[in-house]
């Protein structure tokens, strides 16, 4: 028998499942005859009077089409040595739960990896990504479905992992994985998320043709969340801009881009797009614009305001991120573009710290090539 359990319930899972309601305008008892339970535990429920279970989770998800954001919130932690270690001394007898409880453990490495980088955590992740894909060979045919989307979404972030630390070629085979399981899956955010990352690798090692025909193809479903679309099409406007294509084109896509972060605000996220927040756009359209910036001081006088405003809404956990500090990165060139060589001096310097403490190659080396392009001294 798998050991006993305990519910623990996110504090968040009220207001999301309301949320989630509103967002797809059913009522209380909509939603009730959707699941098959009485509109009173549906209102308990948003009101936190009731704890959910794992089941009712998963249920209010598949009526919702939430993707699995509210069965992340639920997590039954067992007693003894765990569900999860039980699960791996038991292949064949993984189950529904089993599947929620790695949901949940991504969910949590996601943050940890915001809070102190990729490289204290690339041997816990790679070593739960073994364990998720021994499962998927040996589980139940009623299960394969939800554990095949989990681990789409591991090997995805393992590919995001690993090509913050450099590392080309696991990044590669971590992409491909996670597009295979995706597409198994049916996940189309989750198909179009990996087609994005690929489009980020083949920005870092300056393949821009790649990097403007993958962030296209990314955002080609419609039915794709839109905060993602925003985000595939900021990508190519960087790209179009970083391969010198005319302002106008460029400036096209990012109007596209903020078009559809202001629909993205009437859509919930998915669970591994909570970083797509205004700060979060500031800066794409920042980094796009500090590109048009080296011929135009408008541009770069924008691309700076924009810049300066992501890096600052940036949370305190989240500030020993590598993504952060490519973000300082290119807050540093418009610095320097803008004449103020001891701001961006500065800048760089917080960016390079970020590389020492998350043990980022790929960080540190986009610093030093910085430095040297922007011919900046280390003092003043």
């Amino acid at each position: 028998m798998p050991p006993r359990a305990t519910t623990i319930v996110d504090p968040r899972f009220a207001s999301e499942l309301r949320r989630l309601r509103d967002a797809r305008s059913l009522s209380l008892r909509q939603l009730a005859t959707a699941v098959n339970y009485g509109k009173s535990l549906i209102h308990q429920l948003e009101a936190g009077q009731t704890k959910p279970t794992v089941d009712v989770a998963a249920r209010l998800d598949e009526a919702l089409t939430a993707r699995g954001a509210l069965a992340g919130l639920v997590i039954d932690a067992p007693e003894g040595d765990g569900r999860l270690a039980y699960a791996t001394a038991h292949p064949q007898r993984v189950d529904r739960a089993t599947t929620v409880a790695f949901a949940g453990l991504l969910a949590g490495y996601r943050r940890l990896e915001d809070a102190i980088g990729s490289g204290p955590i690339m041997g816990s992740v790679r070593a739960h990504l073994e364990t998720v894909t021994s499962l998927l060979r040996h589980a139940p045919s009623g299960v394969r479905p939800c554990l095949v989307d989990v681990a789409a979404q591991w090997a995805q972030f393992a590919g995001w992992l690993c090509t913050a630390r450099g590392e080309e070629r696991a990044a590669t085979i971590w992409n491909a994985r996670a597009l295979h399981w995706a597409t198994e899956a049916g996940n189309t955010d989750l198909i179009a998320t990996v087609l994005s990352f690929q489009g980020h690798q083949a920005e870092l090692r300056h393949d821009l043709p790649a990097m403007i025909e993958l962030s296209r193809e990314a955002r080609r479903d419609q039915t794709v969340n839109a905060a993602l679309r925003a985000y595939c099409a900021g990508q190519e406007a960087r790209g179009l801009a970083m391969a010198g294509a005319a302002s106008a084109d460029v400036l096209t896509r990012l109007s596209e881009a903020s078009d559809l972060q202001a629909q993205a605000a009437e859509e919930p996220l998915s669970p591994w797009g909570y970083w797509y927040t205004p700060s979060f756009f500031a800066v794409q359209q920042g980094s796009v614009l500090r590109y048009l910036g080296v011929t135009d001081n408008r541009a770069n006088d924008r691309a700076l305001e924009l810049l300066t405003a992501g890096v600052a809404g940036v949370s305190e956990e989240a500030s020993g991120a590598e993504w952060h500090g490519r973000n300082l990165v290119h807050l540093a060139v418009a610095q320097a573009q803008a004449g103020d060589a001891a701001a961006a001096r500065e800048t760089l310097a917080a960016a390079d710290a970020i590389a020492l403490a998350a043990a980022s190659r790929e960080l540190a080396r986009e610093v030093a090539e910085t430095v040297h392009h922007l011919r900046l001294s280390a003092t003043p």
